[in-house]
């Protein structure tokens, strides 16, 4: 039976793919359905990695170049997740595409890219 301490561990293994598929939607554009559901993964997984960065900012010393990195990418991911996805397929290949590069930017804070 998986543990609790499995599901990081999981979402790690599996944001690369999410990250890649994101970046070659663009040139792709499948279906809708398709969009829409790359489209929720993608957000389940900045959900689960905005508190991570959000510590971060915490214990890190204030207005230096660390600290103004992780609030810029919160702003961002934040307003990326405040959009819905539009009905038309290239709109929605777009928006996926500027969550995927908000995943990889909080995914690399919260040390996924080791």
């Amino acid at each position: 039976m998986p543990t609790t301490e499995d599901a990081p561990a999981r979402a790690a293994g599996r944001i690369p793919g999410l990250i890649q598929e994101a970046m070659s939607v663009t040139r792709t554009v499948p279906g809708l359905a398709g969009l829409q559901e790359l489209n929720l993964e993608i957000r389940a997984e900045l959900r689960d990695l905005i508190p991570r960065v959000e510590e971060q900012i915490e214990q890190i010393t204030e207005r230096t170049t660390a600290s103004y990195a992780r609030e810029g990418a919160l702003v961002r991911t934040k307003a990326e997740l405040a959009q819905g996805l539009s009905p038309s397929p290239l709109a929605a290949a777009l928006a996926i595409a500027e969550l995927g590069r908000c995943l990889r930017t909080l995914d690399q804070f919260a040390g996924g890219d080791r």
